[in-house]
């Protein structure tokens, strides 16, 4: 824990400590009675209103929020208002501290966090209208739940803002990350990819006789699409060469789809479409030029993306999962038995099967997809647009692609093995749910003896 986090949470300790104090015993006692009496029904007041805010259904509309959220809004409450020593105090503002890191995560509004508070407030205010107190020791019980929660509430958005900012500054690495020198070989591969969708296209339009012509793959769905909607806007930023792409691309597809269904496809039709390609890979050309800076942020040793940059890859996913209903997978591979290869072959040995692990991991995937160093051994990697069939099926070729490998560890080469644990996105807006998933599924893997996948 840094020392101004420190700082900042004695400095809220001490302001509840001394309301605590300095709050007659009286006005304390009934408080805290209508606290633990009325948390549950509060609890449902709060969801049912929230529920019904449109601002609120990607958050809360998901099952298993709810079923979590309520009985746990409701032993928050009455945690709250029994904390009246040192111990419980600093407990309650840690978890405080914990709920607001989760809400930036989920990119929970501040907005509907601060309303969210109003409720209770409200919903306590009443019944303590409704109680056996003086008109004095009403005041005093609202003024006392007023402040405790404002309180409370600071440390949330502590929390959150501190968050917030060291999100932002992370992005600005991730896009330097990404504008690195590779970015000129992944454009080449870009570019590769966009004209390997052309050529499939044009075959498909005359494969089959009597102008019955078959339906192309969607450029949606080729490499450099994947790429387009799910790592572009990442690695340039939102810049106007983006725009002018994607309404290219878009202005394809309808082309493409209108051809096929009209029964018009002509030399000249091809001529055209081979046009707006070029164009699409010239202008990402440019793009590219323009985006060759001094790259930062890499994992010294793999070259891959580090922890730091997933929250602003996953909220994205998140939402973009939540938005168009494509779920994305997360895969937590492990080097089985790699304390053996450090201990018997070496340190350096052990580096240089993992620098060609990331290697490996990296070509056998997707242009939209991502692939970080998770620590030690492991790596995960986010699949974007993925469904159950396909994640099984991605999640063995990888496995099977290490396990089949010749690793430069040892002079001879050397045989490596991975397990795996996957997970697909569920629509819970806290991405971290999904990699625990995928986590305690790369755990079920080892225990069932390694080299091998187990989906959650």
């Amino acid at each position: 824990m840094d020392s101004q986090k420190d700082r900042k949470a004695a400095i809220l300790a001490a302001t509840l400590s001394s309301l605590w104090t300095d709050t007659e015993p009286a006005v304390r006692e009934r408080v805290t009675a209508i606290a633990l009496g009325d948390a549950d029904a509060i609890s449902d007041v709060f969801y049912a209103i929230l529920l019904d805010r449109p601002d609120s259904n990607s958050f809360l509309s998901h099952a298993l929020v709810q079923e979590r959220l309520r009985p746990s809004l409701a032993r928050w409450i009455a945690a709250l208002f029994t904390a009246s020593t040192d111990e419980a105090i600093a407990a309650v503002l840690e978890q405080n501290y914990q709920v607001g890191l989760i809400h930036a995560r989920i990119n929970i509004p501040l907005t509907l966090v601060n309303a969210g508070m109003r409720i209770i407030k409200k919903e306590l205010s009443a019944r303590l209208l409704a109680a056996d107190l003086s008109r004095a020791q009403t005041a005093s019980a609202i003024l006392f739940i007023s402040e405790l929660l404002d309180t409370v509430l600071d440390n949330m958005h502590e929390a959150y803002l501190g968050d917030l900012l060291g999100n932002v500054r992370h992005q600005q690495s991730l896009k330097m990350f990404m504008s690195g020198p590779n970015l000129a070989l992944e454009g080449e591969r870009l570019k590769s990819s966009l004209f390997d969708w052309l050529r499939n296209t044009v075959v498909s339009f005359y494969a089959h006789e009597d102008n019955n012509h078959a339906s192309p793959p969607p450029i949606e769905s080729s490499d450099f699409g994947l790429w387009l909607n799910h790592k572009a806007e990442l690695t340039f930023g939102r810049v106007t060469e983006l725009d002018l792409i994607r309404e290219r691309t878009g202005r394809i597809s309808a082309k493409v789809t209108a051809a096929v269904e009209g029964g018009w496809i002509t030399p000249a039709f091809v001529k055209e479409l081979n046009n707006d390609v070029t164009e699409i890979a010239y202008v990402l050309g440019t793009i590219i030029e323009k985006a060759m800076e001094i790259e930062s942020g890499r994992d010294p040793l793999t070259r891959l993306l580090t922890r730091r940059f997933m929250p602003a890859i996953f909220q994205r996913e998140v939402a973009i999962s939540l938005r168009h209903g494509k779920p994305f997978a997360v895969l937590l591979m492990d080097a089985d038995h790699f304390k053996t290869i450090n201990d018997t072959l070496g340190h350096q040995a052990g580096d240089s099967v993992l620098s060609d692990m990331a290697e490996l991991l990296h070509t056998h995937v997707r242009a939209g997809d991502f692939v970080f160093r998770y620590g030690g051994e492991e790596f995960l990697i986010l699949l974007t647009e993925m469904d159950e069939a396909s994640l099984r099926v991605k999640a063995d070729q990888l496995r099977r692609t290490v396990e089949e490998h010749r690793f430069n560890g040892a002079g001879n080469g050397l045989r490596v093995t991975a397990s795996i644990g996957a997970a697909l996105h569920e629509g819970h807006p806290d991405y971290e749910h999904t990699v625990r998933r995928a986590d305690a599924a790369l755990y079920e893997a080892k225990r069932q003896g390694r080299n091998r996948v187990v989906i959650a």
